[in-house]
């Protein structure tokens, strides 16, 4: 069934085509690449907001803002408290903080540093994107280290939004991809730079289900749905065509399959992908207090006055269908549990929350959370209502008692009854027109008068209006202003009585009433309805004409049915009572019957005859005859006994009669307390073997459980100790993941900045080379730090002497010593220039100190005609 305690999801096509597409990306180890191959790729003009999310050190600044900008010319924001998501738009998220969103508004919640757990923020904002609500939204999963984004992309993709994951193949470090492709939450698997074209494919897909729908062949549909009405006997049939669609294709599309057939063929031979199908169709989102503002009218304009106007003593009981994980189950216990406190009452009620999916269900009744589940309730009530938990928090078991979880479809489950209050928000806008009808026809009729119904916000109570009153019309508030009870026909033909193919139960045979009380309205145009009762009728007045007076029982004592005047020995004034022998039938009979019962187990069948003395009723004491004759059983082995009654006359002559065969020696009641002791007998037998049996079972228990208290008691030490070593293990291993993630993003970084340096140096040379002069820079200490290629032709100097004194390397112009003038130079701390013949050409020779401190020095600069000439052989050379 589709389980959402408020997913808006379900909204018109318009607003979910106004709705701003949601791009979020996790990346951690070797995630840089791959983000710059998706920006490279992406649209600047989509209308699109990116939320980068990766692990990052608290202390550690990030340039990835730097980076991406030199790929994209999309806007690059930090995310920051209260933030709006806005298109054409980068966000990335703060190092040691948790970003998380409440609609379109981010949140940010810094790390605190005594906690030691692992921190996992791309989970924790898919999450929120799930809650948010995931029409229009992609979760975008890329290289990186542990298994952070897997849990929330299942999140996201059971909310309806979309899940992409970089190839494996392509990614540095594999185990976030893997992680989310082992839970199976996954659309598209693609190369970095293929994502943001499938992403457009997605959300132009998502933004047309009916020209969708109209691509799918009907039959392939109708088979696919058949398959898992006959595997987990739900019928889908009564849900919105668009939605069903939405979700065969997508798991189509997962199967890399073309066509809808081959996936019908797919499913007809796999039955875990028939699995994988059944558990994309139960959608289940839902948080705590969701809607506060509904929870608040809620208490306001019914839970206040059920409590006010019910007796204390008198257990409120209320009705949660489509309770998915639990959490508005558990939401409307808290809110009533404070109006009894704040009422000075001790919380008296019980809250049925039922769902048609076994593990939401299962989920529900173990009461645990993420500690992020609640992170948005007061403080008062976390500390009220839950304990801290390994795996998070857990529901108090006080609590807990007063909701009992169940498997029920509410589609074909007969409704619970005496209900004070129904929550079933955002249930119905899945189901179709018809189906709606069914199921408030069935909140009609569970409902008491006076009773409330809540529903979600874009829900009516449709053709009801007549039967309810609006106490809050925005949050769909309803009071039940009625004491009709009216149910939907359909339901009386057997289980599932909706769709367009099979799944039908049968009725089961019930037990027939003298009277029976209309289930339902009906409408009287039905005519096989019609003519089944007029059926029916008929043959009570046969039975009550011609059938003689008697009572049709079971071996086991239950009372199927009676007949004429047989009607006057049965008691049904309570309906509270069992149809058993002991309840209903008149006491002086029980003992011929039970005698009857005994005798057919000991395989006597033929006929028995008992007189019994009636001494009251109708005032009139009077003698019976009691006839019982075994009947023909039915195919499942279930045999029956038909008591015949006959009152009989002249009770004088029968004693009298009686008397007589008593003094001849014949005392029918003899043989009946000799039937009826030899069956005490056997009980008793019985009973001895079974005390002794338990005695010994309970001995062995004893010593067993003895055994099993040791035994636990060692392994829950050793449990606790593995447990402390394994989370602190847990805690080294993710510090030592984030120290390798920000050494790779490090190293990317200096490997970048290698290059820019490198480049640099090159545009330099060739400035030199354009200028025709050399350059040699020396330190203070006249040692070469620096040569360009025409000065080290010049004064024949090679790479291996950068370090070495000027002194001893090179040649010396004859006009002056490049050392002598630099030293010159740096002493007085101005520029020095010698001009001079070198090689036959003219040259000038300049020394220009820079720097104090350790960081003097002085740069020579050689100019003239010779170094033209050598700057255009240079040239020449390179080209």
């Amino acid at each position: 069934m589709f389980i959402d305690d408020g997913d808006e999801a379900m909204t018109s096509a318009d607003e979910r085509n106004d709705r701003l597409p949601l791009i979020a990306l996790g990346a951690s180890a070797g995630g840089l690449d791959p983000l710059e191959a998706f920006f490279s790729a992406a649209p600047a003009d989509a209308g699109w907001c990116f939320v980068v999310l990766q692990h990052l050190s608290p202390d550690y600044r990030s340039m990835m803002d730097e980076l991406l900008a030199r790929k994209s010319s999309l806007e690059i924001r930090h995310i920051e408290e209260g933030a709006k998501l806005a298109p054409n738009t980068i966000f990335l998220n703060p190092p040691n903080t948790l970003a998380e969103l409440d609609g379109d508004t981010f949140r940010l919640t810094r790390y605190d540093d005594t906690d030691r757990r692992p921190h996992l923020p791309i989970d924790a904002f898919f999450y929120s994107m799930a809650v948010r609500g995931g029409a229009r939204s992609v979760a975008v999963v890329l290289s990186g280290s542990g298994a952070d984004g897997a849990r929330g992309a299942v999140e996201v993709q059971r909310a309806g939004g979309k899940v992409v994951v970089q190839s494996p193949a392509e990614a540095k470090f594999t185990s976030m991809p893997r992680a989310v492709l082992a839970s199976g939450s996954v659309d598209r698997v693609l190369d970095a730079g293929d994502i943001p074209r499938a992403i457009a494919e997605l959300l132009e897909r998502e933004d047309s289900p009916d020209a969708q729908l109209r691509r799918m062949p009907e039959d392939p549909t109708q088979a696919i749905l058949h398959l898992l009405e006959r595997e987990h006997r739900i019928d889908f049939s009564a849900y919105k065509s668009p939605t069903v669609i939405r979700r065969i294709e997508r798991r189509q599309n997962l199967r890399g399959l073309d066509t809808i057939e081959a996936y019908r063929d797919l499913l007809l031979d796999d039955r875990e992908a028939l699995e994988e199908l059944y558990h994309d169709m139960l959608i289940g989102v839902t948080e705590f207090f969701r809607d506060p503002d509904a929870m608040q009218s809620l208490s306001r304009n019914a839970l206040v006055t059920l409590v006010s106007q019910s007796d204390p003593d008198t257990e409120l009981r209320i009705w949660v269908p489509a309770c998915a994980s639990g959490e508005e189950a558990y939401t409307i216990a808290i809110e009533l549990s404070e109006v009894m406190r704040a009422a000075n009452r001790e919380p008296n009620f019980r809250i049925i929350a039922t769902d048609v999916h076994r593990p939401s269900v299962d989920h529900a009744a173990a009461g645990i959370y993420p500690a992020r589940a609640i992170h948005k309730l007061p403080e008062a009530l976390r500390q009220r209502y839950f304990i801290e938990h390994r795996y998070g928090v857990l529901v108090d078991p006080a609590l807990r008692q007063k909701v009992i979880f169940s498997v029920h479809d509410v589609l074909s489950d007969p409704p619970f009854m005496r209900l004070d209050l129904i929550s079933c928000r955002n249930l119905l806008i899945y189901f179709d027109e018809e189906a709606q009808a069914r199921v408030l026809s069935m909140f009609v009729f569970g409902l008491r008068k006076d009773g409330f119904l809540f529903l979600g916000s874009s829900e009516t109570v449709g053709h009801h209006n007549e039967d309810f009153t609006a106490i809050d019309a925005k949050w769909r508030v309803f009071r039940k202003s009625t004491d009709r009870r009216v149910v939907d026909t359909a339901l009386l033909a057997g289980r599932g009585g909706h769709g367009s193919f099979g799944g039908h139960r049968g009725n089961e045979p019930g037990r027939p009433r003298a009277a029976r009380p209309p289930l339902a309205e009906v409408d009287h145009d039905q005519e096989p309805r019609r003519d089944r009762d007029s059926l029916l009728r008929g043959y009570d007045a046969l039975l009550k004409r011609f059938a003689p007076s008697s009572i049709l029982i079971t071996l086991d004592g239950t009372v199927l049915t009676w007949f004429g005047a047989a009607s006057a020995y049965v008691d049904t004034m309570s309906n509270l009572a069992a149809w058993t022998v002991e309840e209903i039938i008149h006491p002086t009979l029980h003992y011929p019957i039970n005698v009857g019962v005994e005798r057919l187990r000991n395989g006597e069948d033929g006929l028995y005859e008992r007189e019994v003395r009636i001494p009251d009723v109708g005032g009139d004491p009077h003698d019976l005859l009691v006839r019982i004759e075994p009947l023909g059983g039915r195919a499942d082995g279930k045999r029956f006994m038909l008591v015949t009654l006959q009152r009989l006359d002249d009770a004088e002559d029968r004693e009298a009669e009686r008397v007589v065969r008593l003094a001849a020696g014949e005392d029918p009641d003899h043989e009946d307390r000799q039937v009826l002791t030899r069956r005490i007998r056997e009980l008793e037998r019985d009973l001895r073997l079974t005390e002794e049996s338990l005695q010994y079972v309970t001995e062995r228990l004893e010593a067993s459980g003895e055994e099993l208290q040791a035994s636990n008691e060692e392994l829950q030490a050793s449990n606790e100790e593995l447990q402390a070593s394994n989370e602190e293990l847990q805690s080294s291993n993710e510090e030592l993941h984030a120290v390798n993630e920000e050494l790779v993003s490090v190293s990317a970084e200096h490997e970048r900045k290698i290059d820019l340096l490198s480049d640099l140096n090159r545009d330099t040379e060739l400035v030199f080379q354009m200028l025709d002069i050399g350059v040699l820079v020396l330190d203070a200490d006249l040692r070469l730090t620096r040569i360009t290629e025409i000065c080290g032709r010049l004064l024949q100097l090679e790479r291996h002497d950068i370090g070495r004194p000027l002194t001893s390397v090179g040649v010396r112009p004859g006009f002056a010593d490049p050392a002598e003038l630099a030293q010159t130079a740096l002493d007085s701390g101005e520029v020095r220039e010698a001009r001079g013949t070198f090689q036959g050409a003219e040259m000038t020779m300049r020394a220009v100190p820079f720097g104090s401190g350790p960081k003097r020095g002085v740069a020579m600069l050689f100019s003239g005609p010779y170094l033209r000439e050598a700057g255009k052989k240079e040239r020449h050379d390179t080209d």
